[in-house]
């Protein structure tokens, strides 16, 4: 039922060699995270050509200046440094716009339980997974069809019981536990030939083939869960498939889960403004401290939370037209409901864009619901965005310096509070509270020029 080619992508692709030290591919991005006491964040590069699959060698400095989340499974052409095969020079993209895909509809994915040939422990049995899937509140379809205001839901998802790899846990990780060497390609390729027999890839039951698969690893990996796409033929489907791998403690927690999930479905991690290397400074979005003021499930968990706004209109859950637009003139008071109310007749963000490309995402956060009823507290949060970045988001600190972790007040613009941009010269006043959001009023550099210029012919 199921044929995995290794190194090779049949008909999608036709990717000749470029020059001698170029290499045309499709992009494949791997998320390692670590949400331990000394948390770890790592990234892996893959150039997947029809030669085979292609370690890349980025340097921070190279990461610091391209937006290289978004060109998840995208045509690329990488150009090597001189007499290399893997530290790049130069990565170009070949295809389309630098944005995420838009995610919507079904999305179904299959979690395989693998056990490693000499590790008999069976820490969750079936039934635990396929309830991970339920429509009940802590379930991924429930925390996705909310977060994504229905825009997407896992119907079809489903999960294959224990089945047994064919080498023991050191053959796919040399230092199980504590280094950074997971064997992904190997796991991935044995964990769904070790399925074959049960699960049909191509076929979710709806006709067309899953979204994504979640592996499920009866002991650690490395440091880390990993998220992110994976190249493979799978019951003749060729294509990257959003992809997780998980060590017990990734699928004992669902708001885990739903980050590695998330990085299946393209997203980064949101971050602060302190400047340091660790991505999981706040607390507000799933996408960065996924299980720090979660709802406590008895089953699951921590719940996940409501992803930052600015992703939510990346993966096209919420359009311009759902939010306020400014510009230099403006000079407006408008509500902006929470984040986690199902509909709204009002504003869902307010967007403030700057003359450098960058712009401030704004959204107003409550405790309430099945997924935010335990965030720090009840604010508007402003997020300064620069898709330059490879973490875009950086929420918006008051303090000086900004706090390491973003559940101080700092990050939380409450009524009678003014926030002032430095860059364009924007205000946003936070005037009153509501039942379910905030009232501000938006100030533009060139809104009160404008205005005097209007009372001058009345």
């Amino acid at each position: 039922m199921i044929k995995i080619i290794i190194g090779m992508v049949v008909l999608l692709l036709s990717l000749p060699l470029v020059a001698a030290n170029s290499l045309t591919g499709k992009l494949s991005i791997l998320y390692g995270d670590n949400f331990g006491v000394n948390p770890t964040s790592i990234k892996k590069y893959e150039l997947i050509t029809t030669d085979g699959v292609i370690s890349l060698d980025v340097s921070d400095k190279f990461l610091h200046t391209m937006p290289l989340y978004s060109w998840q499974g995208k045509n690329v052409k990488v150009t090597f440094k001189e007499n290399s095969k893997s530290s790049v020079q130069l990565i170009t993209l070949e295809e389309g716009k630098a944005n995420l895909r838009a995610v919507n509809g079904s999305q179904p994915w299959v979690s395989i339980l693998c056990k490693f040939s000499d590790i008999n422990a069976e820490p969750k049995n079936l039934s635990y997974f396929q309830g991970l899937y339920s429509n009940n509140a802590g379930g991924l379809d429930h925390f996705w069809r909310e977060v994504s205001y229905d825009a997407i839901d896992t119907i079809g998802s489903t999960a294959i019981d224990w089945v047994n790899l064919p080498s023991p846990q050191t053959t796919y990780i040399a230092t199980p536990g504590s280094s950074q060497d997971a064997n992904l390609s190997l796991l991935f390729n044995d964990c769904t030939a070790a399925a074959d027999p049960f699960v049909n890839f191509a076929d979710a039951g709806n006709g067309s083939p899953y979204v994504g698969i979640n592996l499920m690893f009866n002991d650690v990996l490395d440091c880390c869960a990993w998220g992110g796409g994976h190249w493979a033929t799978l019951d003749g489907i060729s294509k990257v498939w959003s992809t997780t791998w998980e060590p017990p403690w990734g699928y004992a927690n669902a708001a885990i889960l739903a980050h590695e999930m998330g990085h299946g479905f393209g997203l980064p991690h949101s971050n602060n403004s302190d400047g340091d290397s660790s991505p999981y400074d706040t607390p507000w979005g799933v996408m960065s401290a996924a299980s720090v003021n979660s709802v406590y499930d008895a089953t699951y968990g921590a719940r996940g939370k409501h992803i930052t706004m600015m992703f939510k209109w990346m993966l096209g859950w919420v359009l311009d037209a759902d939010g306020f637009i400014a510009n230099s003139s403006t000079y407006q008071s408008l509500i902006v409901d929470r984040t986690s109310l199902a509909t709204t007749s009002n504003y869902r963000f307010a967007k403030i864009p700057l003359q450098d490309g960058t712009y401030y995402m704004i959204e107003a956060r409550k405790k309430v619901g099945e997924y935010d009823a335990n965030l720090p507290g009840e604010a508007i949060i402003i997020n300064h965005v620069d898709n330059s970045r490879n973490e875009p988001p950086w929420i918006v600190d008051k303090d000086i310096p900004p706090a390491d972790f973003s559940d101080n007040e700092g990050v939380m613009w409450k009524v009678g509070e003014t926030f002032l941009d430095t860059i364009d010269g924007f205000s946003v006043e936070i005037l009153s509270t509501t039942a379910e959001g905030f009232e501000i009023r938006i100030i533009g550099p060139n809104a009160a020029s404008d205005l005097i210029f209007a009372d001058s012919f009345e």
